[in-house]
């Protein structure tokens, strides 16, 4: 699964910078990691074979939550298992980190060169894709590794 490893690595990397400009606290690195794979919770159905539709005879599908919305949404869900006065921080971590998750899919490979409405629900729109990686590319992973690495060791030598 390079493609999951390489929204976890550039979310660290963007998390790391955000600890180093802003007064994001560093213990919020690790939650910014986790919002960076709230979109592909989808993808949880394709392991388990499972739909509520299939379930319910309802018919659903769990688009929506490789979104901008979605990422709220999950966001906020996640930010509820938080102690009260951390919610705000961990939400904004949790979207920021499932936004640049969007942001990097939008440079995947697509057949007919159109990406999915990302900023669903604020507008239908479907932006044109960059066609930069297949999600099945080794590279954009190796790359991301290289940055992270490179973000870790700046890391250690600053001190924090």
């Amino acid at each position: 699964m390079p493609d999951l490893l390489t929204h976890v690595l550039l979310a660290y990397a963007l998390g790391v910078l955000a600890v180093r400009l802003t007064s994001l606290p560093d213990r919020y690195l690790p939650v910014v990691m986790v919002g960076a794979v709230m979109p592909d919770v989808m993808k949880a159905t394709v392991l388990l074979d499972i739909s509520v539709g299939s379930i319910s005879g309802i018919p659903y599908s769990f688009w929506a939550v490789h979104t901008l919305g979605g990422a709220v949404v999950l966001g906020g869900i996640g930010a509820l298992t938080i102690r009260d006065s951390d919610r705000g921080v961990a939400f904004l971590s949790l979207v920021g980190g499932g936004t640049t998750h969007l942001f990097l899919d939008l440079f995947v490979i697509r057949v007919d060169g159109i990406a999915p409405p990302y900023l669903f629900p604020l507008t239908g729109w479907l932006p044109p894709a960059g066609n930069l990686y297949a999600s099945t590319d080794v590279w954009p992973a190796v790359g991301a590794l290289a940055v992270a690495i490179l973000v870790w060791a700046g890391r250690r030598r600053a001190g924090s």
